[in-house]
């Protein structure tokens, strides 16, 4: 023991002073919340985009407001501001279009929606297809022009659950894949043919009208048809591929005019033409033109009965002018023999109103 050190003196032990606390405005505190100023400032608002199975209303981006400006004390003067961001409710009367690129889309598998869905398009065949078959719309897609047009459409839709979007006339094009679609599109259920003997059971006991279209497949030429005959009040069409009437250009050029008929499925025109007459149909045909090789008269030359199936074909078919009860042309000239099938039936619908 050393001589300095008293011999009944207290030993004091010497321990390592504990870290202390740090301070709020420490170094390392200030580089944290300097950090967490530079996040809020990035943050950005991002709205919730639906999926592709979103059935909802309305898909509109919500507003953004700049409201409550404020600069924090740590920004410098080249710093951007920040800002507390509110949302606004989108209504969809304001006028709000889907400017991004995203395309609008059916929603549903693509190979049952080619099976049992299909697109119409136009404001009369849109507005037909609500008046007579309205159970069977699913989604609407329309641009911000035509939805004063619409409007109790769309509250039919709202009231349903079903959904519509407001998208721009660049859109629909894509979807229809024509720009003649008016700024409206619908997508629909493709309607159910009826047998023959379904139909018979419903019109054949009345005065009935009844176009049987065959190889007339072109879409513009058979719209016209079903148009003249839905003016002229025909009850039903039937056609070997019923499924023709369901095309976009087909429903547009008829005006919604599919809608007032029914359509019949037949695999057999000659079956189904005898099955016809023994219910007292008339079986007319119509030639596209004079043939030499087939005993025809004009329109003044006959006379029509109460109940008549108007057999229309692009093609002269020997086997349906045998079943037929008269055969009937229209006389043209040397300038021009023969008129377009759609006009041509025109013609023949109006000669049986007189």
């Amino acid at each position: 023991m050393s001589e300095n050190h008293p011999k009944n003196s207290p030993t004091i032990f010497y321990t390592k002073s504990s870290e202390s606390k740090k301070s709020f405005y420490s170094k390392e505190n200030k580089t944290k919340k300097g950090k967490k100023d530079r996040d809020n400032r990035n943050f950005k608002f991002k709205p919730k985009i639906n999926s592709k199975n979103d059935d909802r209303i309305e898909t509109f981006k919500p507003e953004i407001d700049k409201v409550n400006y404020s600069k924090t004390n740590v920004e410098s003067k080249n710093e951007k501001s920040h800002y507390s961001t509110s949302v606004k409710n989108a209504s969809p009367w304001q006028k709000k279009v889907r400017d991004n690129e995203q395309m609008p889309t059916f929603g549903y598998d693509e190979h049952r929606q080619r099976k049992e869905e299909t697109l119409v398009y136009s404001e009369n065949s849109c507005k037909s297809v609500f008046k007579h078959r309205r159970s069977a719309i699913i989604k609407m897609f329309i641009t911000q022009e035509m939805t004063y047009q619409f409007k109790d459409v769309i509250e039919w839709l709202i009231k349903q659950h079903l959904g519509y979007d407001v998208v721009t006339s660049e859109q629909i094009t894509k979807l229809t894949q024509t720009p003649h679609h008016g700024g409206v599109c619908l997508i629909i259920k493709k309607r159910i043919p009826l047998l023959l003997v379904d139909y018979l059971e419903k019109y054949g006991n009345k005065k009935d009208c009844v176009l049987a279209i065959d190889d007339v497949s072109n879409p513009h030429n058979l719209g016209g048809i079903i148009r003249s005959a839905a003016f002229y009040k025909v009850n039903g069409v039937m056609l070997r591929q019923t499924s023709l009437l369901d095309t976009g250009a087909a429903m547009r050029v008829a005006e919604g005019g599919i809608e007032a008929l029914e359509s019949i499925k037949s695999d057999d025109f000659v079956a189904s033409l005898d099955l016809f007459k023994q219910y007292g149909y008339q079986v007319v045909v119509l030639l596209p033109c004079p043939v030499k090789s087939i005993d025809s008269r004009e329109l003044h030359q006959i006379q029509f009965q109460k109940k008549i199936v108007l057999v229309i074909c692009q093609q002269i078919n020997l086997k349906l002018t045998n079943c037929a009860d008269v055969v009937v042309h229209l006389k043209g000239n040397d300038n021009m023999p023969a008129l377009n099938i759609s006009v041509a039936t025109g013609i023949l619908l109006s000669a049986l109103q007189l």
